[in-house]
């Protein structure tokens, strides 16, 4: 069996090993083995995972555990809120649970920032273990330890930092993705690429030229990459005071969109998509960086989504993002680029400067 392994450790705070395998979700019981002592496991499992791949799951979870009880999360964003988190809370703390009690959290990013929150609120911590199923989970959510729900007034702005015990990733479970959760994925792994390693952009164009846009199996070494990159950046900043800021590129203008359309209207890649073709105008703009925006552009036949609804609410965009987490001293925060592989924390001063950057952006998208 290839299994890619990946290790992040967190100075002083815990160690844990990233596991990827293709179609090899049995060994699932051997990850376990040795960090847990508990009969039973608690499951959060998205709907849509559960109904494809439920046999699965059960069948290489019972290797370890006697006992599995099982929660299914309803599919989408908008199972990000408070009212989820309160269910959620209520069903675990009626298990009969113990604080060595694992939580198994099994799905997309949705499912993992939810459950993850839900380990990290329950008797002040239970064990958590992520085994991600989507392609964004895979090189992204799951890895770092950020948790947390939705409001109205922001994306992410309930939550904590808590990291798992490990992250199991099968890239099995890619086989049962529409494209647009493929593209999710994607648009994480091209965040990737523009910040730190621009020989991502050819290990897409193999994978696309000899037309394995959807071969699970093929993909393992962009995954791969992808979440080294994730972990060499949280091992050195864990609670996002500086490096693990420069992850953020694109999502500024992104979870604007989100929160502004409401949550669900456009997916998460959509969005980040969306966001990063901002911030390399943003670039252009502020840094004077003379990026060419194709780098980004050349992947957007790959998205069908339309920005054209927005028009009429640039204020309310611009507005949104002065209430994003990063916000400093009342001053928006943006993760730029000086050039490929060289991100840059930018204060922007001149906000009515932002206008034509979103102006600009959702004609591209329209």
């Amino acid at each position: 069996m290839d299994i890619r392994s990946t290790t992040l450790r967190i100075t002083n705070e815990s160690t844990y090993t990233i596991q990827l395998v293709h179609n090899e979700l049995e060994k699932v019981s051997e990850y376990f083995l040795e960090p847990i002592v508990s009969e039973r496991a608690l499951v959060i499992v998205d709907e849509q995972v559960h109904l494809y791949h439920r046999d699965w799951i059960e069948s290489s979870l019972a290797k370890t555990f006697r006992y599995l009880s099982s929660y299914i999360v309803p599919s989408g964003e908008k199972s990000k809120n408070l009212s989820q988190f309160g269910s959620l809370l209520h069903w675990i703390l009626e298990q009969p649970i113990e604080r060595n009690t694992p939580v198994i959290v099994i799905g997309g990013g949705v499912v993992g920032d939810l459950g993850g929150f839900v380990a990290a609120s329950t008797l002040r911590g239970l064990p958590l273990f992520h085994i991600p199923t989507t392609l964004l989970a895979m090189v992204d959510s799951s890895i770092g330890g950020k948790t947390g729900i939705n409001h109205s007034t922001g994306k992410n702005v309930i939550g904590s930092f808590y990291q798992p015990v490990g992250v199991f990733a099968d890239t099995h479970f890619l086989s049962t993705l529409d494209k647009k959760e493929w593209t999710n994925g994607l648009s994480e792994i091209l965040k990737y690429a523009c910040i730190q390693d621009q020989g991502i952009f050819t290990s897409l164009k193999a994978l696309f030229d000899h037309n394995l846009d959807y071969e699970p199996s093929k993909w393992v070494d962009v995954i791969h990459r992808s979440a080294q990159i994730k972990t060499e950046i949280v091992a050195e900043d864990a609670l996002e005071k500086g490096r693990r800021e420069y992850l953020n590129f694109g999502h500024t203008f992104g979870h604007a969109i989100e929160n502004i359309a409401d949550y669900g209207t456009f997916s998460h890649g959509e969005v980040v998509f969306a966001g990063m073709y901002a911030a390399i105008l943003a670039s252009n703009e502020f840094l004077n960086a003379q990026l060419d925006p194709n780098i980004i552009l050349q992947y957007a036949p790959r998205y069908d989504f339309s920005l054209a609804s927005l028009r009429s609410v640039i204020p309310d965009l611009i507005q949104q993002m002065r209430r994003d987490k990063k916000v400093q001293q009342s001053h928006i925060r943006l993760v730029l680029l000086q050039s490929i592989e060289a991100p840059f924390a930018y204060t922007v001063q001149e906000e009515d400067r932002l206008t034509d950057i979103w102006k600009q952006t959702i004609d591209m998208f329209s």
